[in-house]
Parts: C-alpha cells; structure tokens; sequence
C-alpha cells in the first residue's frame, strides 16, 4: 500500500486577494544565501525564517510553534447511510410491490439509494485527518501550513522549534 503525501500551505482567503494584488517575491531570491534546515516541496525552513511557497515568516517573530490535528466531520456521512438504510430501502421496498404505475419512481429511488448509500460508505472509508503547523505572532496564531502527513508536521514543527531564537 503506497502513502500519498499531499502538502496544502494555509492562507486565508482575504490574504490570498492581497497576494493576488502585489507581485509575490519567490522564496529563492528572498534567501538565496541561507542554508536550509528543513525542506519538504514548498516548505523550507532556514536559521532566520520559515518559507510556505511564496510566504515567509521571521522566526525571531514566532513565539509559540504547535501542531494541530483536525478530523473531518464524519456526521453527513453517517446520517447518509443511516437514512438510506432506514428510509430509502422500506420505502423501495413498498414501491416495487404497489401499482405497476409507479415502476419509474421506482427505478430512479433505487439508483438514487444505491449512490446515496455507496458514495456515503467509500466517503466514510476515505476520510483523512489533516495536520496543521500552527505559529503564534504577534498578531496572533496563525495556521501556516496543513498536510495530511502527521510526522511531516512533527519534523516541521520540531524544526521550527530548534530554529528560533531564544530570549
């Protein structure tokens, strides 16, 4: 079984039309001369900053480094499939044996269960937490970067934590 790792950096979307408005400097050119102490795609940590894709954040800045972990909401899914088994199928099962009149309702609530049903049960398979790299500012915290991968955001997070000035 091969492990898919999917790297998703983390802005919010008012930040992302600023962004869009100014030209973004390419992380290669803001840190051409400083050795890197973590990379991982777009993700790359030095002695004086952290770079997520065109973003960069002073660690001298970074008060606290935290991982956070996020399960996706599983209740829809479950509700799917619960309606499906409590509903959809006494209720085909009453419309395949009334009135030969209503065979199309039929046919279109038993594809329609039936997607209903498996699509619900391979979502529910499906499902991944998500980890996030959390840094406090001054500003704030601020989730900088989220991936799939929960020892990728360890090694970041740990990485970041060593990197950053002391006081």
């Amino acid at each position: 079984m091969a492990v898919v790792t999917v790297l998703h950096p983390v802005v919010p979307v008012r930040e992302r039309e600023v962004e869009q408005r100014r030209p973004a400097s390419p992380p290669e050119a803001v840190d051409a001369g400083e050795p890197s102490l973590f990379q991982a795609g777009q993700v790359r940590v030095t002695r004086e900053r952290l770079l997520v894709g065109g973003r960069a954040w002073a660690l001298r800045d970074v008060r606290q480094v935290d991982t956070v972990r996020r399960t996706p909401k599983l209740w829809p899914y479950l509700l799917a499939v619960g309606l499906g088994g409590a509903v959809g199928l006494p209720l085909l099962s009453w419309l395949s044996v009334t009135v030969t009149a209503m065979q199309g309702a039929y046919e279109v609530g038993l594809a329609l269960t039936a997607l209903g049903l498996f699509s619900s049960i391979a979502a529910l398979l499906l499902v991944e937490e998500k980890h996030y790299l959390v840094l406090g500012l001054p500003g704030g915290t601020r989730r900088v970067f989220g991936s799939r991968d929960a020892q990728l955001i360890a090694r970041l997070a740990g990485t970041v934590r060593q990197a950053r000035p002391h006081a």
